[in-house]
């Protein structure tokens, strides 16, 4: 493969000890990614991107080429920008772009087999999910920067680029290794019950002492069998199926807003959610006590709640959400909602996309001592939508 660069981006590590904490994880975790692709062979250049190179010192010794490119955080970042001036900077022809936290779980193996698939795509796309992507391969790398303000995050970027500039889109086959992405707490916590994942990973998320209990619970049900449990939020069909294939318990689903960051109905305010018309209507507390009388344990993608609710906190009232800290919550509201779910009768855990989707199979995995659950889906180049 010719003159393939990896791109990885890292943000702050912010000034509260969540997001600091969450921070940490999230640079073992780009290190961990960093050194298993370039044990594939397959890339000839690593650029990371940072504000700073605090707890990346490691990678100052690393044996194959890396160029550390800092540059402090504008305000507002604009993920769009940044990476087209990075591709433009290293003039940067065929490009494989991962974000900090996705996919801990791949390995070398893995990313071989994707890199060999996108070493035969002379313009096109490989990405792991087409309407949310955590990690993708383009060729040329030129089709980015005409789309910069059009990508204000990641997640968009397989989208935009396929729909908008016409790019034929692989979609990689599903797996809980290239879908799980590590946006927040609970997702690390997750994924550090996993057995496959790279110890250095597990050790740092251990080293926060945020509790892991909940999703230890949530485990303890999904091998109980007639266990009853609720999923709301962003569920897609394949987790929904994996679950209804390998554990013996009853499942509630209210899926809702998918793709809702990717087309942009949540920059544009257009987020409806029939599972928060609810929680508004009888309130937090009498909404907990209903999911209590019809399940054991919930998995809430409360995303979807704030974007409809048209508040979006800062990272910390997030993060804090996820944990259950309640004292560290500042908005009022979100405040509300977790202390509802944290006196509920049932085992409740919060947080994004990733606890209904990839964190849920994870989870599965773990409990069920599985090494992988085969997950349906994937589209040949040339492909449209179909996730």
């Amino acid at each position: 493969m010719k003159d393939l660069a990896l791109i990885v981006m890292i943000g702050p590590l912010g000034i509260h000890p969540l997001e600091r904490q969450m921070g940490w994880i999230l640079r073992v975790a780009a290190q961990e990614t960093i050194r298993r692709i370039v044990r594939t062979g397959r890339v000839d250049r690593v650029i990371l991107a940072a504000p700073d190179s605090e707890g990346l010192e490691s990678l100052g010794h690393a044996s194959f080429p890396l160029e550390l490119d800092l540059d402090p955080v504008h305000q507002p970042f604009e993920f769009g920008v940044r990476l087209a001036e990075l591709i433009q900077r290293h003039r940067v022809s065929r490009l494989l772009y991962v974000g900090a936290g996705a996919a801990p779980l791949m390995s070398a193996a893995d990313w071989d087999a994707v890199l060999a698939e996108f070493a035969e795509v002379r313009e096109g796309l490989v990405t792991n999910n087409l309407h949310s992507s955590d990690w993708v391969a383009v060729a040329p790398a030129e089709a980015v920067p005409p789309y910069a303000h059009r990508l204000p995050t990641d997640n968009a970027m397989a989208w935009v680029l396929h729909r908008e500039a016409g790019l034929p889109v692989r979609v990689w086959p599903r797996s809980t290794a290239s879908l799980l992405d590590l946006d927040t707490p609970v997702d690390a916590l997750i994924v550090a019950q996993h057995p496959q994942v790279p110890a250095a990973l597990r050790e740092a998320v251990a080293r926060t002492g945020w509790d892991p209990s909940r999703v230890q619970r949530i485990q303890a049900l999904l091998r109980t069998p007639g266990s009853r449990l609720v999923l709301a939020g962003r569920v897609p069909s394949w987790a929904w199926a994996a679950l209804e294939r390998h554990a013996h318990v009853w499942t509630r689903v209210f899926s809702e807003e998918r793709g809702m960051q990717a087309s942009a109905r949540m920059h544009r305010g257009e987020v409806r959610s029939l599972v928060y018309a609810y929680l508004q209507a009888v309130g937090p507390s009498r909404f907990f006590e209903t999911l209590g009388e019809l399940a054991d344990g919930a998995l809430l993608d409360i995303r979807v709640w704030m974007a409809a609710a048209g508040r979006w906190p800062e990272p910390v009232d997030r993060y804090a959400a996820d944990l259950f800290a309640v004292s560290e919550i500042q908005d009022p509201v979100i405040r509300e909602w977790i202390e509802a779910a944290a006196q509920a009768p049932l085992t409740v855990l919060v947080g994004g996309h990733t606890v209904v989707s990839a964190g849920l199979v994870a989870l599965l995995e773990a409990a069920l001592g599985i090494p992988r659950i085969a997950l349906s889906g994937g589209l040949a180049i040339g492909g449209s939508a179909g996730d």
